[in-house]
């Protein structure tokens, strides 16, 4: 019996893919293993003093002793409360705004420069304004979040609106689309590209914005545990705490730059 010809599209194999990512990754953890080493280095050589420069040991000794007594997960807990609620309103209307400003010229003609204002005002400039607001409690967390994320999430999108392909939009009323239609079929997919970056963009801001609460009014989170150790002398454990935020950070544009592409990815299938 002849054999039959196995027709199945090949694509590359799980383990294969799997095994290019972690080739991908090693320049960069053994980029980090070099500063680890370079930074031990440099204090044995140097015998600086702990209360300036903590060696890598000692960092990692206050890192496992405030994971022990719960209170590294507690102030995690506290911060990505703040952060990830802020994240959610300030999507919502961030979007709804961006879509107002970019199909009403008029109120684009307006708003823009007061979002613009916003938008380039420091955060640390805001705080005085959120908590006369929102008091000390979270919620000046999630209001300074929700504000640092709303801002940029809707000029994007405004940008994205204003800058859709015009050939699209004719085509669609020459084939007698109603509003609805042209607006969930025509407007919202050629504005996804834009929305991911000013989501992207707004996870960075409002990240900074939550520490510059927490670092500022003393409310619960890694930003007050920061400054907490800086106060107390305890470099070691700040250091700790500060390592946690770097990891945090990159976890987060790992991820916001992954659904950038992944929308992007989408753009330029349509385009071809």
């Amino acid at each position: 019996m002849a054999a039959v010809p196995d027709l199945a599209p090949r694509g590359p194999r799980p383990a294969a893919s799997g095994r290019k990512a972690v080739v991908a990754r090693l320049p960069g953890l053994a980029l980090l293993v070099a500063l680890v080493v370079l930074w031990q280095v440099v204090v044995s050589v140097g015998d600086i003093q702990p209360v300036l420069l903590p060696g890598p040991g000692l960092v990692a000794e206050q890192l496992g002793e405030v994971w022990q007594i719960g209170l590294l997960q507690s102030a995690f807990l506290s911060t990505m409360y703040a952060l990830g609620l802020g994240l959610v309103l300030g999507v919502v209307a961030g979007l709804l705004l961006g879509l107002l400003v970019g199909m009403l010229p008029r109120i684009d003609l307006v708003a823009s420069p007061y979002m613009w204002g916003v938008f380039s005002t420091p955060d640390i400039a805001l705080v005085p304004i959120v908590i006369l607001w929102f008091g000390f409690g979270a919620t000046t967390k999630v209001g300074m979040v929700f504000l640092a994320v709303m801002i940029p999430l809707a000029l994007s999108c405004k940008d994205g609106v204003r800058s859709i392909d015009m050939s699209l939009v004719r085509a669609a009323v020459s084939f007698c689309s109603n509003r609805r239609d042209l607006f969930l079929k025509v407007i919202v997919p050629s504005t996804v590209p834009s929305i991911a970056t000013g989501i992207r963009n707004g996870i960075s801001r409002g990240f900074v914005g939550v520490l510059v609460v927490e670092m500022t009014v003393g409310t619960d989170g890694l930003g007050r545990e920061v400054m907490y150790a800086m106060r107390q002398f305890n470099t070691a454990r700040m250091f700790a705490f500060v390592a946690v935020l770097v990891l945090i950070a990159v976890v987060l544009i790992t991820l916001s730059k992954r659904l950038e592409s992944l929308t992007s990815r989408w753009r330029e299938e349509v385009s071809l």
